[in-house]
């Protein structure tokens, strides 16, 4: 990074969170650091997955371009969601537009919260609503399978991470036979809420695996997340149970509290299973697509009972073979 002499006159800002980390950039971009001007990339470059986190974790919430490119950085932003969408639309069907669209936009809320130094009820209460809404569509005309698939392929940022965990989660919540608006509603806050904990641990721990600092922090993340969420209004206790309890497992052995069996909130194990389907996705990322479906599947079909309850994987296994299954990938 670079530092000139700049005044903030020279500058416009952009909120960072409409931003796609891994397309190159239209013009320089800018941090603003002790009042100066930093430059941060040049234009081809990209923000990389990586720093976006990085910049969650800091809570910087904005870049800066010079004020005779904003109109060029503002018309990149827009066709950059209409893309989005037109490729997910490509993949899932243009029966789901109206699904994808949304999906993009509850996506930049979610940024926004993750990218805030401290939540507040405002921000959570947008957030709410937005979900709300999303819900209600979803109750009238329930995710595809072919959406899932669709969506499934975008997971390089945690808030991208959370959201595909939500979509999935609801998916898998309906299979399992739930419909009711406040339930789902629950589990998508849930899900979006999930990580949020972790998001907010301090990047110098994060970088070291191999510190007990690191363990401690990760174990302690889905109680921090709700440390942090308590300080709002408005949000059910059942979404608090699924953050403190995604990481639980069945047989006992998962945390933070080390819950068993029938202890643990059915909606949290629902929550969970999606989790660690979307992050085997993309542990195997550099696999062809079909391989990494086959991964994750298999990840549910042999748990035989350490993370989930037994009785829910029949229903949950027949949902993912229908959206990621083999004859899915070769159709």
């Amino acid at each position: 990074m670079s530092e000139e002499n700049y005044v903030d006159d020279d500058f416009s800002l952009i909120i960072l969170s409409k931003v796609d980390p891994e397309k190159p950039l239209p013009a320089e971009v800018f941090l603003k650091v002790d009042g100066k001007y930093i430059k941060f990339r040049n234009k081809g470059d990209s923000i990389s997955s990586e720093k976006f986190d990085l910049f969650v974790s800091k809570g910087i919430k904005n870049i800066y371009v010079h004020n005779e490119d904003i109109m060029e950085f503002l018309e990149w932003l827009a066709d950059s969601n209409d893309e989005e969408v037109d490729q997910m639309v490509a993949e899932g069907g243009e029966e789901n537009r109206g699904f994808f669209e949304r999906t993009v936009e509850t996506k930049e809320k979610v940024y926004e919260v993750y990218f805030e130094d401290e939540l507040n009820d405002e921000i959570v209460g947008k957030l709410q609503e937005n979900v709300e809404d999303f819900i209600d569509e979803i109750s009238k005309n329930p995710i595809t399978a072919q959406a899932i698939q669709a969506l499934s392929q975008r997971n390089n940022t945690v808030a991208e991470h959370s959201v595909n965990v939500a979509n999935l989660a609801v998916y898998l919540a309906m299979v399992v036979g739930h419909s009711h608006q406040f339930v789902l509603e629950n589990v998508y806050m849930g899900a979006i809420f999930h990580d949020y904990g972790k998001a907010k641990i301090p990047a110098h721990i994060l970088e070291n695996v191999n510190n007990n600092m690191y363990s401690h922090a990760i174990q302690e993340h889905p109680n921090e997340g709700v440390k942090i969420l308590r300080k709002t209004k408005g949000i059910p206790e059942q979404v608090m149970q699924i953050i403190v309890q995604h990481h639980e497992q069945f047989n006992g052995h998962g945390f933070p509290r080390g819950l068993a069996g029938d202890d643990i909130y059915e909606l949290a194990q629902i929550v969970s299973m999606a989790n660690v389907f979307d992050n085997t996705l993309y542990e195997n990322k550099n696999f062809p697509k079909a391989d990494r479906y086959k991964k994750a599947i298999k990840v549910i079909e042999y748990d035989n009972g350490k993370c989930w309850n037994p009785k829910y994987i029949p229903r949950i296994l027949d949902a993912l073979t229908l959206a990621f299954g083999e004859k899915k990938m070769a159709s």
